[in-house]
């Protein structure tokens, strides 16, 4: 209901945009040039103004007037009047009206060719310069230079920041666990059923106005971080109507127009939403009636034909990717000053890939996989906001819904069985969030005291219908029938049926005094809320052969389309088996509740210090096949220096106390199969929480508005990190996560983004971009650590973490911002992706050069076109098993079939193709 409430009230506001005429400029501070946020222009004796953006741009409807008064007021600034006369400016300039501080001389106005842009990388870098700890981030203007179209994307273009799988984040050489999401300033829930990890994909990159990653914490963050906090700010209340679309089309090397396998598809699969004819039936029997052999061979067969027994396998060519976009926002100022605004959006994805040929060798296995992804994603976004003399509400709405449909196609051989083998399997993941926040700031009597509150719900989905799974195996390297193995039920061989739902509320209260301290001083204080409920439930049932049925062997030979057919069930020949246990599913809530005290002390003009302590206390309660409670209790103490130099550098240094807590399911007694991976996925319930130290200096110089040069260093000390490990337990494979009495982490980060004007004038539109990390880590195990060649190690990197991460750019863009080329250059270092030990080696990411361009033309002010180019060199994605130790890929063990044992083993190797996508977009 909430999602139709937010869908309808979308399409409500789409439909009031109207035309108006309009002036556009920008604010900015006279003596230091810098961006004017949050000024009120006033078109006096009407109810007409605006609001100017945090990049101090502004669009101000004057309707038919040909001439107007112009009132300009700002915070700590002189209010001026503005005599505008239409014609004496340039239409497509803009006025630049100088304020002068409240102790300045009054500034006039002048006429400048620099249009409105919101989320702009001088805006971004005014917050940074001017926040209380260290941070890095990305402006909305970057991310319109990119071809990134999910946040995830977007991320690995911070200092320091790497993405895996394209959707989760490891800042400064650690791995999602130890990074914290927020949007607009509230928790983001865990999007993922088997780690902690916000899967960022999930947010469309069209809804962000900036991401902020702050590295190093103050009283008033969550606790539980180590790497970064990473806020994601969704498009503000803007200062203008406006509405926009945008359409594009998208070719992928490897996938368009390609051969594309697919199962079961329904009509409405195309929108995103599954019609319900692959969920389990409400009048499916139970395990009891299954496994306590209650139902007879008529209910057996009736129970089977009430699932869904489509395995035909389609082959069609995949469409070009789809990609819609509508936006529209509003602002209103009333007689008495008070505004209204909104910021509306709506997205549509499709898209058909392949994950074609994709090796794998290791262990008994030598397998080629086909993965087809059929994919469909919506998104909407609805902001409101009122602004009073002394009071500011909004509200903020995100729903985002993913609709992955797999298909893979696995054949090769198991050495360890001696068969070649064919396996199926389908498997649709329905991913969704809700996210409603509500916040608000009033300022209290003529001291200065601010009072904001904020309470926020999430919702958070993740649904398996029907994940089904059929193996067929015969002798290796003989060319007999390939027979399906259906004479026992297991974890390849089942239909699984899983749920997850997650609700987590959030609020929190903070009120800022200022005290008569220093040259200008204030004191925090709030308290925080968090709760969590999950519940996490699956099923596992299917089909096995009545042995000794006269036309058994007629059935195991038939293909994968025939198996299940009405007549073949109906023949008697299956029974019914439920492998559901205790362990398949569990319920888990999480209390967080804490407070904080916080000083701001700026004791000069340039010494400022933040510090104070933050309590939390966390209890965690699981209840499966083992029922437990967790509860923990931390003081954190934290301390931010900043010493200005002059107005635009900054030295920092901090210290801060985090924390780092197991997510449900990996401290849940939960047990999962993971098919890709062929290995077995464990909860650990003796999981406790990371203690971490955490330590940075770091210099910044703002050159100009939109330039900096930064360089920092870091320090963090561990105890009992987490960390995911893969070993062999009898025949199988199985990953959990262990903790470690100790690690250390220490890095180097550095930025720069600079216009190339200093070496000739005539470069003065190209920008050049690059950060560079180089990290080491150190994991002190609690004892030796043998590895398959014999050797012995007692410590080793932390998992996910890379030695460097290099990202770099080049960007020109004309001086009438017309035509705009970028390009965009990432790798990252080898890093380990699941710990190894005995018979395994580490295993490790390869690193990949990731090379990715733009181009955009702007064909009239309200249309443009622009043209992507995504992982222009195809470079290969491998993951391999270090089996001999020398932390380098030396090809595979596996020659003409067999394991020779004297090289490494590819866990997954596949070409992910390059991507091209052209889109139009229309502004009214």
């Amino acid at each position: 209901m909430q999602v139709r409430l937010l869908l309808t009230g979308l399409l409500i506001v789409l439909g009031n945009a109207v035309f108006s005429q309009n002036i556009t400029g920008k604010i900015t501070n006279s003596v230091t040039g810098e961006p004017v946020a949050g000024a009120t222009l006033l078109i006096e004796g009407s109810n007409k103004g605006a609001i100017s953006e945090s990049d101090g741009a502004f669009r101000l409807n004057v309707g038919t007037n040909k001439t107007a008064a112009i009132k300009v007021t700002a915070l700590n600034y002189i209010t001026q009047t503005i005599q505008y006369r239409q014609g004496s400016y340039v239409a497509d300039s803009g006025l630049v009206i100088s304020l002068a501080p409240s102790s300045g001389e009054l500034a006039g106005v002048v006429v400048s060719a620099r249009a409105r842009q919101q989320g702009t990388v001088a805006s971004l870098y005014q917050a940074q310069r001017t926040s209380a700890s260290i941070s890095d981030g990305i402006s909305a203007e970057a991310i319109r230079k990119s071809p990134d179209r999910s946040t995830g994307d977007v991320l690995k273009r911070v200092s320091g920041t790497t993405v895996q799988d394209n959707k989760f984040v490891i800042i400064r050489g650690l791995n999602d666990r130890y990074n914290l999401g927020l949007t607009d300033g509230t928790l983001l829930p865990s999007t993922e059923p088997n780690r902690k990890a916000f899967s960022f994909d999930i947010i469309p990159s069209s809804m962000i106005d900036n991401m902020i990653i702050t590295k190093a914490g103050t009283p008033d963050l969550p606790a539980d971080f180590a790497g970064g906090v990473i806020n994601v700010i969704t498009k503000e209340v803007p200062t203008r109507k406006f509405i926009d679309f945008t359409v594009g089309l998208g070719y992928n090397s490897v996938a368009t127009f390609k051969d594309f396998k697919s199962g079961y598809r329904s009509g409405t699969d195309f929108l995103g939403f599954d019609n319900g004819a692959r969920q389990l039936p409400a009048s499916f029997p139970g395990t009891d009636a299954i496994e306590g052999r209650q139902l007879s061979q008529e209910q057996i067969n009736a129970a089977l034909s009430s699932l869904n027994n489509n395995f035909n396998i389609k082959t069609n060519k995949a469409l070009p990717q789809l990609n819609l976009q509508a936006n529209m926002g509003d602002l209103r100022v009333f007689n008495n000053g008070n505004k209204f605004g909104y910021t509306a959006g709506i997205t549509y994805t499709h898209s058909e890939t392949v994950k074609r040929n994709a090796l794998r060798q290791y262990d008994d296995y030598n397998y080629i996989d086909n993965t087809y992804k059929y994919s469909s994603n919506i998104g909407a976004l609805l902001n409101l906001s009122y602004q009073t003399k002394k009071g500011k509400y909004s509200f903020k709405n995100l729903y985002n819904r993913i609709f992955d449909d797999n298909f893979l196609y696995r054949e090769g051989s198991n050495l360890g069985r001696g068969s070649d083998i064919r396996f199926y399997a389908f498997d649709l993941v329905q991913k969704s969030l809700l996210k409603n926040t509500f916040k608000g700031e009033n300022k209290l009597g003529d001291n200065d005291v601010v009072l904001d509150y904020l309470a926020s719900f999430n919702l958070v989905t993740n649904n398996r219908p029907d994940q089904r799974k059929v193996g067929y195996s015969r002798s290796m390297g003989t060319s007999n029938a390939f027979i399906a193995d259906l004479g026992n039920l297991g974890r390849e061989n089942n239909r699984l049926f899983g749920d997850l739902n997650e609700k987590i509320y959030n609020g929190a209260v903070n009120l800022t005094i200022p005290v008569n301290l220093f040259e200008k001083s204030s004191v925090k204080l709030g308290g925080f809320a968090a709760y969590r409920d999950r519940d996490d439930k699956n099923r596992m049932i299917g089909p096995i052969i009545n042995p000794g049925a006269s036309n058994e062997q007629e059935v195991l030979r038939s293909p994968i389309d025939q198996l299940f057919t009405p007549g073949v069930i109906g023949s008697n020949i299956y029974s019914l088996k439920d492998l559901t246990q205790g362990q398949d599913a569990y319920t888990a809530n999480a209390g967080n509740y804490a407070g904080y005290v916080m000083l701001d002390n700026k004791f000069t003009n340039k010494l400022r210090l933040v510090w104070g302590v933050r309590y939390e206390y966390y209890n965690l309660n699981v209840n499966s096949s083992q029922n437990f409670s967790k509860t923990w209790k931390d003081f954190l103490p934290s301390a931010n220096f900043t010493y200005s130099i002059t107005p635009k550098t900054n030295i920092r240094a901090s210290y801060f106390r985090s924390l780092g807590r197991p997510e449900f399911r990996e401290i849940a007694p939960f047990y999962y199969y993971d098919f890709e991976r062929m290995a077995n996925v464990l909860g650990n319930p003796d999981l406790t929480r990371s203690q971490i130290d955490n330590f940075d200096l770091k210099y910044e110089w703002f050159l100009a508005p939109g330039e900096i040069i930064s360089a920092s260093v870091f320090y963090k000390n561990f105890k009992n990190t987490i960390e995911t490990s893969i070993y062999k337990a009898q025949s199988a494979l199985e990953v959990t996560t262990n903790n470690f009495p100790s690690a250390t982490n220490i890095g180097f980060e550095a930025e720069i983004r600079k216009k190339l004007n200093f070496i000739s004038e005539g470069l003065k539109q190209l920008e050049f971009y690059t950060n560079v990390a180089l990290i080491r880590s150190k994991v002190k195990l609690d004892g030796p650590l043998y590895l398959p060649d014999g050797s012995t190690i007692s410590d080793r990197p932390l998992t996910g973490q890379s030695p460097y991460a290099i990202n770099t750019g080049l960007a020109y863009q004309t001086s009438d911002n017309k035509f705009g080329a970028n390009v965009l250059y990432n790798r990252i270092g080898q890093r380990i992706d699941l710990v190894g030990g005995n018979l395994y080696g580490m295993v490790y990411e390869m690193p990949r050069n990731l090379l990715d361009a733009q181009v955009s033309y702007q064909l009239t002010p309200k249309s443009a076109f622009k043209l992507n180019a995504k992982d222009i060199l195809n470079a290969p994605v491998r993951f391999y098993f270090d089996q001999n130790g020398n932390e380098k890929f030396d090809g595979s063990s596996f020659q003409n079939g067999m394991n020779t044992l004297n090289k490494d083993w590819i866990l997954e190797q596949y070409r992910p193709g390059t991507t091209i996508t052209l889109s139009y977009t229309y502004k009214f």
